[in-house]
């Protein structure tokens, strides 16, 4: 589905639509027009902003296939709230259009007690390959495979290849790499449909298949398995037991929708909340969530309130420094978190390693470096004309430098110190981290203006 976004006025508009219809009573045919005209993404942020009965009411609606890919595209809580409470038959009918993995993705965010009875609905292939893929935690391999991969023997022809693709079901998830088994189910290579259809008709598997395989076991982190399918530019990647046996494959497309997801929470994170905020809660609930974190940031900030309070000497004498501070610690705190940004960026794809922690912060703080002393010298030549003194400037100037270095430290060295310690680095690179930085920021800039007094008055 394209991720193209509609303004929010476009949105609003869209959902004020959907709300008028579903009111009026409309019929099925108007509301799958409505939804057709825009893209499976835009349509699902609409659902989400409905109320419950709204969402619900819009669903049952749906015939199956746009029902499964809606259900595919809505946030986890508008799935969760869809699979307790839409019409069971409806569910059933809608995961077994989907592919397996992507319904026990569903269902695992539901409470234990309300996966068996909507398992009870699918078919018992279906049920079976859902309850599999669930027996391994989430942000595993395991959980993410499907079993809808293409299999040869290498005793197989091209023509009897060929013969088999033709015949294969629909529901393979790619057929762009075969893999050679045993009779027991033991992977022992991998052809390429290039290759395939660019042999001989008597040509066999094992003449053409290709031995060096790189595969991933069913506990292997997800974040792992991306790493490999970036590095070596997979389009999917086996996912094998001890015994070197085929349990499924790793796709492209589920790992950018678990890198994007990732990134999403990343954000989030580092702003202080949650991404499920988003999703279906009343306006006190995201305040509740918020609260903590905002409060516990501005307990921090007190401590700027009492650097400045120790320094009121040195401002009341030279009121113009209260007009540098905010921009000194508004530089620092950006330099910081995009410094922050990159680094658990860079943790999560496997471009920042833990092994090399002295390059990435040896890159980071050369960048610092730069970009806090174009900075510096632009609001020192500021301050040094507006104060009509060079001292002036001089102490704005480094006041900045020091500023944003220091910033961009913190922002790189928190963050590999919380991954090493088993933390979550996003969550050390939010609003304490902007909290801290201010009012390291403040303090250098008044003590080097306090140091200098004589000369800037």
């Amino acid at each position: 589905m394209g991720k193209a976004t509609m303004k929010p006025a476009d949105r609003d508009s869209f959902v004020m639509e959907l709300r008028t219809q579903l009111a009026s009573g409309a019929n099925p045919e108007t509301v799958q027009d409505l939804l057709a005209r825009r893209t499976g993404y835009e349509a699902a942020r609409a659902i989400d902003d409905l109320s419950d009965s709204e969402a619900l009411q819009l669903f049952a609606l749906l015939p199956v296939p746009i029902a499964a890919n809606t259900l595919v595209e809505v946030g986890h809580a508008t799935q969760a709230l869809l699979l307790r409470r839409a019409d069971r038959e409806l569910i059933a009918q809608i995961l077994d259009e989907l592919p397996m993995d992507d319904a026990a993705e569903m269902v695992a965010h539901l409470r234990h007690g309300e996966i068996e009875p909507i398992l009870a609905q699918l078919p018992a292939i279906d049920a079976s390959e859902v309850r599999e893929l669930l027996v391994y935690p989430e942000g595993t391999a395991g959980r993410m495979m499907t079993v809808k991969f293409a299999a040869v023997r290498r005793e197989m022809s091209v023509t009897q290849t060929l013969a088999y693709l033709h015949d294969a079901p629909r529901d393979l998830e790619t057929v762009n790499d075969l893999y050679v088994l045993t009779a027991d189910g033991v992977l022992i290579g991998v052809c390429s449909l290039r290759q395939i259809v660019s042999a001989s008709p008597e040509t066999r598997m094992a003449d053409i298949m290709s031995t060096g395989l790189i595969s991933v076991s069913a506990t292997t982190p997800t974040e792992d398995v991306s790493k490999l399918i970036a590095k070596y530019d997979f389009l999917a990647i086996p996912v094998v037991d001890r015994q070197n046996r085929m349990l499924g494959i790793v796709t492209v497309d589920d790992i950018i929708d678990f890198l994007t997801g990732m990134f999403e929470d990343d954000l989030m994170k580092m702003a202080g909340t949650d991404a499920d905020e988003l999703d279906r809660k009343s306006p006190t609930q995201i305040a509740k969530l918020r609260l903590p974190w905002i409060l516990a940031t501005m307990f921090i900030e007190l401590g700027a309130g009492v650097v400045i309070h120790a320094f009121d000497q040195t401002l009341t004498k030279v009121i113009l420094l209260a007009s540098f501070m905010p921009i000194i610690s508004a530089i620092s705190g950006n330099t910081g978190l995009q410094s922050a940004a990159i680094i658990i960026r860079g943790l999560s794809t496997g471009h920042v390693e833990l092994a090399h922690w002295k390059r990435a912060v040896a890159r980071q703080l050369g960048t610092t470096v730069i970009l806090g002393g174009v900075c510096a010298v632009v609001i020192g030549m500021i301050g040094a004309v507006w104060n009509h003194n060079l001292a002036f400037g001089f102490v704005v100037m480094v006041g900045m430098f020091m500023s944003v270095n220091i910033a961009g430290a913190v922002g790189t060295i928190i963050p590999l110190l919380s991954k090493r310690m088993g933390y979550d680095p996003a969550l050390t690179a939010g609003p304490f981290e902007t909290a801290f930085q201010d009012v390291v920021g403040i303090t250098i800039f008044l003590a080097l203006a306090s140091a200098m007094l004589p000369l800037i008055k």
